[in-house]
């Protein structure tokens, strides 16, 4: 069920949405970790920045490609975490996107990309798809299974905080 789900949606799929209602968590000093969020739509944008702040994640937030890379140009914008909404962009380009801001920030390889799809059957609805290293495509399902991602992603085992 995606009732509350608003979504852009544009070619390959590739989609951040961002969902209406209400949550829970109410934590919103960022402590969970920080997000990058580059959203190009200002009627989604709002919204999700909203629900990643009530998940407990400070949001760093860019319109677009463009926007992103000025603001990572100086390698200082401190993120755990990349979460990309480019509209009319396929998988491929979104991918490479990430990948270069990823790069430009001077973020490390392991820092994690989510793209979030909209076009998908059933067959793949709620699954998270790693495409390589530590970046995702994820089948949202509801709002919950984005949050249990972000969570999961944002994580440490106990063995890699004392490795």
């Amino acid at each position: 069920m995606r009732a509350g789900v608003l979504c852009s949606e544009f070619r390959d799929g590739i989609l951040l949405c961002g969902y209406e209602g209400t949550d829970t968590m109410n934590n919103q000093d960022g402590e969970r970790g920080t997000i990058f969020l580059v959203e190009e739509d200002e009627d989604v944008r709002p919204n999700l920045r909203r629900n990643l702040r009530k998940y407990g994640y400070r949001v760093l937030l860019a319109v677009d490609e463009e926007d992103a890379l000025d603001r990572v140009g100086d390698g200082v914008v401190p993120a755990d975490l990349v979460l990309l909404d480019l509209i009319g962009k396929s998988t491929d380009e979104v991918l490479q996107i990430g990948r270069r801001i990823r790069e430009h920030a001077k973020y490390d390889g392991h820092t994690p990309l989510v793209m979030l799809a909209e076009k998908y059957g059933a067959d793949v609805e709620g699954t998270d798809v790693n495409i390589g290293g530590n970046d995702w495509i994820t089948y949202l399902e509801d709002h919950e299974q984005l949050k249990q991602l972000l969570a999961r992603l944002l994580s440490k085992p106990a063995s890699e905080e004392t490795a």
